[in-house]
């Protein structure tokens, strides 16, 4: 069998790009074998192309068993690029084993992809397979830490599912120290949402739109421009 896989892949490799897209589509429309499985994997191992990798991992979530679930999260830890590693997410994300719980918890506090990271909590909150309080933390943690807007959102998103007044309060510090307009708009529309599912009034007024007032920094600037200006026209001038 060794044999026949690398003669698969020395065929694979040898062959034009349309044509590995073809082998991968008809291995798709297969019916589920350990042959196809290899293949695929080594596909993915071995292929500079990112497309064609992309490809097969997505083809292997039609295929899903405990090996390919545990090769494919070997392949998440040390992926570099975004795109083959989102598909790799995405795939991790639906399947049905509980090991990928772990998994999709660490890309959610460590990955260094504003989008992964986002997906890795949409797929923990369809999943519903951990600890609900461990999932409210983790939501928590998100809105308050995450240096990126995407993450935030999402997790605003999902968490009317499962915060009590509990986090409610926590959610209104949160609003309170919060500076951006937009996520302050965010944080508004949520903790109402939370608070018509727990039948309660809010009792935070929702946030106005201030225009922007000029920084001291800023008037400085204007201040220099407007010298150098009047100095360059003198300079001119003789």
């Amino acid at each position: 069998m060794v044999n026949d896989l690398e003669g698969r892949i020395k065929k694979f490799n040898n062959s034009p790009d349309r044509v590995k897209f073809e082998i991968l589509v008809s291995i798709s429309e297969q019916k589920k074998s350990k042959e196809n499985i290899e293949f695929l994997l080594k596909v993915i191992e071995v292929e500079k192309y990112e497309k064609i990798r992309i490809k097969a991992i997505l083809t292997l979530k039609e295929f899903e068993d405990k090996k390919i679930v545990q090769k494919l999260s070997e392949f998440f830890s040390f992926e570099r690029d975004n795109s083959v590693r989102l598909a790799l997410i995405e795939v991790l994300g639906s399947a049905s084993s509980e090991e990928i719980e772990e998994v999709l918890i660490n890309a959610t506090k460590k990955d260094s992809n504003d989008i992964i990271r986002s997906m890795a909590i949409k797929h923990l909150h369809e999943r519903a397979k951990i600890d609900q309080k461990e999932m409210k933390n983790l939501l928590l943690d998100v809105i308050q830490n995450d240096r990126a807007i995407f993450p935030k959102q999402i997790a605003l998103s999902v968490i009317s599912s499962y915060a009590k007044q509990e986090e409610l309060d926590k959610l209104k510090l949160i609003f309170e120290r919060e500076e951006k307009f937009k996520m302050k708009q965010l944080l508004h529309q949520t903790m109402m949402n939370i608070a018509s599912n727990l039948q309660t009034e809010l009792d935070v007024e929702e946030p106005i739109e201030e225009k922007e007032e000029e920084t001291e920094k800023k008037k400085r600037r204007k201040r220099r421009k407007k010298v150098k200006k009047k100095k360059d026209e003198e300079y001119l001038y003789f």
